[in-house]
């Protein structure tokens, strides 16, 4: 082991290598979970998406279907990848922390190249789940192209930051220069920004058709409100946002600081575009012509106000009844027998 000691030049760094070897082992296993649940998640919307019993186009069903299988597919390339790398590192060479060290020096290229493309499928799938968001914002809003223009131009943007980081990738190092930093900052910050403004319409819309109370106070529309906004998908690279500034500001911090809030927000990435998907096949979203009839809220709590302010009032006893013939009518009482000799006495003996 001394002459990759030699090589490193510093203890502190050898040091890292072993807490370094087992946050990497700690990140296969939680993505290994959370790639099993986005397996459920994806059988599930192809099972919704091919067999509905809404009349939907085959097109419609067939392009629903490639769009979540990609996303799948390419997570399952990242977490393969992943475990490739596991198991060379841990299995192959992982007899000492020398063998480890030299299989991980020595393998930087490969590493890099890996990374790129992990990057790039990573990207590519944060792109059409944006792009999903802003069509369920388009549909929400009665195609109003004052919300799409700018949501499109913020995921322009990503789409020019995401461009600028690939060009670092393309150079294969497999350490970040402080340059690279500040563009992924960037990059994840105008990600953030398209999610956050993505959910905050979602979510104000869902309250301005529904109302606040319908909203809150039923299991159906908690879940409305959860899958339609992706509010999951928010939260998570919100967190890996703050997470990531901490860990490359802060010199105390933790490699496992960006990690682990990576591992949730990769796969959430691809499970919440393709619950909204799903569920607008199986037919449990709204129509999309209800969101842009006129709010009906305050006019049901109006309605429901009058009806329980009204009181019917009774009918006076007159003691008349209206059995045997007699008909209530306006002005009095008259009888169906008008016109008709009275009779007294015994039946059949006529009044003279």
């Amino acid at each position: 082991m001394s002459s990759i000691i030699d090589e490193l030049g510093d203890t502190s760094t050898l040091q890292f290598q072993p807490k370094f070897f087992s946050v990497e082992l700690h990140y296969v296993i939680l993505s290994a979970l959370c790639h099993s649940i986005h397996t459920c998640v994806f059988l599930a919307a192809l099972y919704y998406i091919f067999n509905s019993s809404r009349d939907i186009r085959k097109s419609k069903r067939i392009i629903a279907a490639c769009i979540v299988t990609f996303m799948w597919s390419a997570q399952t390339v990242v977490f393969v990848d992943h475990c490739k790398y596991m198991n060379d590192l841990f299995i192959i060479h992982g007899l000492s922390l020398e063998s480890k060290l030299n299989y991980y020096f020595s393998n930087e290229t490969s590493v890099a190249v890996a990374l790129m493309t992990d990057d790039l499928l990573q990207g590519l799938n944060i792109v059409l789940a944006d792009v999903i968001l802003i069509w369920r914002c388009w549909i929400l809003y009665g195609s109003s192209w004052k919300i799409v223009s700018a949501l499109a131009a913020c995921l322009i943007l990503e789409l020019v930051s995401a461009s600028v980081l690939l060009v670092f990738d393309s150079k294969l190092e497999s350490d970040f220069t402080r340059e690279q930093v500040t563009w992924i900052f960037i990059y994840y910050s105008i990600t953030v920004l398209t999610n956050c403004l993505c959910t905050f319409l979602i979510i104000y819309r869902i309250v301005r058709v529904s109302g606040l109370l319908a909203s809150l106070r039923t299991y159906r529309g908690i879940i409305e409100m959860l899958i339609e906004s992706a509010l999951m998908y928010s939260i998570s690279y919100t967190a890996f946002l703050v997470a990531f500034g901490y860990e490359f500001t802060s010199p105390e911090a933790s490699p496992s600081y960006s990690l682990y809030p990576a591992i949730l927000s990769n796969s959430i990435t691809g499970i919440a575009p393709t619950l909204i998907i799903a569920r607008v096949m199986a037919g449990k979203a709204r129509p999309n012509d209800s969101w842009t009839r006129p709010s009906l809220p305050h006019m049901d709590s109006n309605m429901r106000s009058l009806r329980e302010s009204l009181h019917f009032a009774s009918v006076p006893d007159t003691g008349l009844s209206t059995t045997g013939g007699d008909v209530l009518e306006e002005g009095g009482v008259t009888s169906d027998h008008q016109g008709e000799p009275e009779t007294t006495g015994a039946k059949g003996k006529e009044q003279p």
